[in-house]
């Protein structure tokens, strides 16, 4: 983006905090993955071009906020917030650990197939529903939602299984 990057000793007024971003290359495509840092939902976004990338990342947040369920009156008001940004140096170290671990997850499931890279908000699904350590609610998508007051879903339970037993044939 070629943006000379400030020290900033405020802070977002938005509810999901700052967002922070890095980029990834997936399948030799490129994507700015982005996380919110009172939640750490995340967010994936196509690189090109990079210097529209503030202008788009309050769309992609309205729609990861929809996709998990967040009423729309709440979206509009945390999307009209988001119209001001500034573009600063990194405050939260911790974050830059929840970015690489997303990272590192999108890399394996880019390995198995699993990823659909034409599907931006598919892909942020996939790491709003993984376990973090650092946020008490354990997922992304639940502390995203307690931000907005809402309750998260609750899990379905497991079916029992009955367990495969195999057979076993002694040969002499």
């Amino acid at each position: 983006m070629k943006e000379k990057l400030e020290n900033l000793d405020e802070t977002s007024t938005t509810r999901m905090g700052d967002w922070y971003a890095n980029d990834i290359v997936l399948n030799r495509k490129q994507f700015i993955l982005c996380a919110s840092s009172a939640s750490r939902l995340a967010v994936i976004l196509d690189a090109a071009p990079y210097v529209t990338f503030p202008n788009r990342l309050p769309d992609a947040v309205s729609g990861i906020l929809k996709a998990i369920g967040v009423q729309e009156d709440k979206i509009k008001e945390e999307r009209a917030q988001m119209d001001e940004f500034k573009l600063a140096k990194t405050a939260n170290k911790s974050i830059l650990g929840s970015l690489n671990e997303y990272k590192f997850q999108l890399e394996a499931y880019a390995h198995m197939n699993r990823l659909n890279f034409d599907d931006t908000l598919q892909m942020s699904l996939t790491l709003s529903k993984m376990i973090s350590l650092v946020i008490p609610e354990g997922y992304a998508k639940d502390a995203a939602l307690k931000i907005f007051g809402q309750e998260p879903s609750k899990p379905q339970p497991l079916k029992a299984v009955e367990p495969i037993r195999p057979k076993l044939y002694i040969v002499k």
